[in-house]
């Protein structure tokens, strides 16, 4: 069944609530904010919304080391929704970020070079 993914930021703060939701059932996770303890990552929103992306794609995936691997290039394919106060993300989203992972022959062009 489809997932629907959640987040609203607690005001004054980088913690999130993400809120999973599959059928009439709703799960609650508390996203905390950065810490100092994490050196390689950094801090701040951008930070938060890579915590957020992990949440989702360990819940999604049940698989820690996918998880793990892609969280920030998940994040990236978002562009940035994550960083939002409030947003909504369906579970096909997810889908097709593995789908685009799965093909390695997905050749990127760049939109402003005019060969699409």
């Amino acid at each position: 069944m489809a997932k629907t993914y959640s987040g609203e930021r607690i005001p004054g703060t980088l913690r999130y609530t993400l809120k999973i939701r599959e059928g009439n059932e709703e799960h609650i996770v508390q996203v905390p904010e950065p810490s100092i303890q994490i050196l390689t990552d950094g801090f701040g929103p951008e930070e938060s919304a890579n915590r957020l992306a992990l949440a989702i794609l360990l819940d999604f995936s049940k698989n820690p080391q996918i998880s793990f691997a892609h969280y920030k290039d998940f994040n990236f394919f978002l562009a940035g929704l994550l960083s939002e106060d409030n947003w909504l993300l369906h579970s096909n989203r997810i889908h097709l970020f593995f789908k685009l992972l799965e093909n390695p022959s997905f050749e990127k062009k760049p939109i402003l070079s005019g060969n699409l």
